[in-house]
């Protein structure tokens, strides 16, 4: 009897994993969707002006962290509780906490290792961004966009906006990487997404639509806001699929 349930249990299990999987994946998407939608009301609430996405370099360890006044607030690898996230500019139009996080994101809180992150996404920085050293170059401010009408090309279910971040990566709210046009750094990864949704990650695109994308390369772990290139032919296709969906000068 007892080896006729280990059995059972080794085929039930594999099959328990991916529905928990497929379920999370599946929240994933819908707090994506919620914080898109919270973007939409906030733009029409103010003349078609994106929130804004700003950064500064600040303490500890000079990382990157949103300002105040921008869509989220803070630093999601310190940030030991949601105060960032309801000081934010888009908390208004979400009023919960539990929708920036990923339910199958299991990162902690730097030197906390018993305390969950607050937060697992990051806005594209071509949304109302402010690129800090040394992604400040021509080739990427002039793709920035300020306001929902200036999202002309590519169109904007073409453009991504809000993603799942790299628990290596993710820092403040802005997502950075170099648009194609950048000749000399455009194989290099600044901030990386996620892979824990099946070797891919979400994201959410300036139309409202949500979608995943599995990568081709899953060890997308650098450390923090690196300037790398990337690691081999799989994962600069991954990188060009994202520097495809960048708003374009």
């Amino acid at each position: 009897m007892i080896a006729i349930i280990a059995i059972l249990a080794g085929l039930l299990l594999p099959a328990l994993g991916k529905a928990k999987a497929k379920a999370q994946s599946a929240a994933c998407q819908n707090h994506l969707r919620q914080l898109q939608l919270a973007w939409f009301m906030y733009t029409t609430d103010h003349g078609d002006c994106l929130p804004l996405n700003r950064m500064d370099q600040g303490d500890p360890a000079g990382e990157v962290w949103s300002t105040p006044g921008s869509w989220v607030v803070g630093n999601a690898r310190w940030d030991t509780t949601a105060t960032n996230l309801e000081r934010g500019a888009l908390f208004p139009y979400v009023q919960a906490a539990m929708l920036y996080r990923c339910p199958a994101d299991r990162s902690a809180v730097i030197g906390q290792p018993q305390l969950p992150r607050t937060r697992s996404y990051m806005l594209s920085g071509f949304m109302n961004g402010n690129p800090l050293p040394p992604s400040s170059q021509p080739e990427v401010v002039a793709r920035i966009r300020a306001t929902y009408a200036s999202i002309v090309r590519p169109a904007p279910a073409q453009v991504w906006t809000f993603l799942d971040a790299s628990e290596g990566t993710i820092n403040g709210g802005s997502f950075f990487i170099w648009p194609l046009a950048k000749t000399n750094q455009n194989g290099n990864w600044l901030h990386q997404p996620a892979t824990r949704h099946n070797g891919g990650a979400n994201l959410a695109f300036a139309d409202g639509h949500t979608e995943h994308h599995r990568w081709r390369w899953l060890h997308k772990e650098l450390g923090n806001e690196r300037n790398e290139p990337a690691a081999n032919a799989a994962d600069l296709e991954d990188l060009r699929w994202l520097q495809a969906g960048l708003p374009e000068p």
